[in-house]
């Protein structure tokens, strides 16, 4: 038996979808101010969006002889989320909190499970069966977070973000994936008591080995950026093989 497990980051504030035609709920968001630990996000909205994740993602892991299950927590209010591998069964661990927190939004919260399926289905660069934290997020910007979205109709309206707008234009769904890139990078920042990210503020750093830890946040913006643009992966955290 195989078993690894992968945080998002601890900190203290502890293949197409299946569906031809987009998908809602009839539950609507209701982002409120205050607590920055509830952003007002329901939790059937919570269950609907990992019961579409579920229906999306089962199939191509049921191809590779694989189970594919989430087990859910709505009252746990970490704001984390974890990935691991029980022989053929494939899980995530998701507590509510991680939806709840006022710095995530929807879409950062589908970024965020993306992430998490990167590390069971993500590929090389990987230990044993699970990838490392920039190719999971090199996987969920490249086809995760836009097979995802492109089926689930939003409930809430984006907030305007001027360097989004300039990179999308009129392209809803990319504005819907860099927003959600960017609400969950601005989480990473948090943690680690830096600037939020920005796109057009790439990282310059280059490793001189390939990183299996989770790279800074503005590096790994440039990665979920990257596999949705569909470039090489950053430097700041993989160096390609001589």
């Amino acid at each position: 038996m195989i078993l690894a497990l992968f945080y998002i980051l601890v900190g203290s504030l502890s293949l197409q979808a299946m569906a031809s035609s987009p998908l809602s709920s009839s539950v609507p968001i209701v982002v409120t101010s205050g607590d920055p630990y509830d952003n007002g996000y329901s939790e059937d909205r919570f269950n609907f969006v990992l019961d579409h994740l579920l229906a999306v993602y089962s199939p191509l892991i049921k191809a590779q002889g694989g189970v594919f299950n989430i087990k859910r927590d709505w009252s746990d209010g970490a704001v984390n989320m974890w990935a691991e591998r029980l022989g053929e069964e494939y899980w995530l661990e998701v507590p509510g909190g991680m939806a709840r927190y006022h710095l995530i939004s929807e879409e950062g919260f589908i970024s965020s499970l993306c992430h998490e399926l990167g590390h069971l289905i993500g590929g090389e660069p990987k230990s044993g069966k699970i990838s490392f934290e920039g190719q999971s997020d090199y996987f969920a910007g490249r086809s995760c977070i836009t097979i995802v979205l492109k089926d689930l109709i939003p409930t809430t309206e984006l907030k305007q973000d001027p360097e989004i707008q300039n990179i999308c234009l009129e392209d809803k769904i990319c504005k819907r994936i860099l927003s959600g890139i960017k609400s969950l990078t601005s989480y990473y920042a948090e943690l680690e008591n830096s600037s939020s990210p920005q796109f057009s503020t790439p990282s310059s750093q280059a490793v001189s080995e390939t990183l299996t830890s989770h790279p800074p946040a503005q590096c790994r913006l440039d990665t979920f950026y990257a596999g949705f643009k569909n470039r090489p992966r950053p430097p700041c955290w993989y160096k390609e093989a001589r």
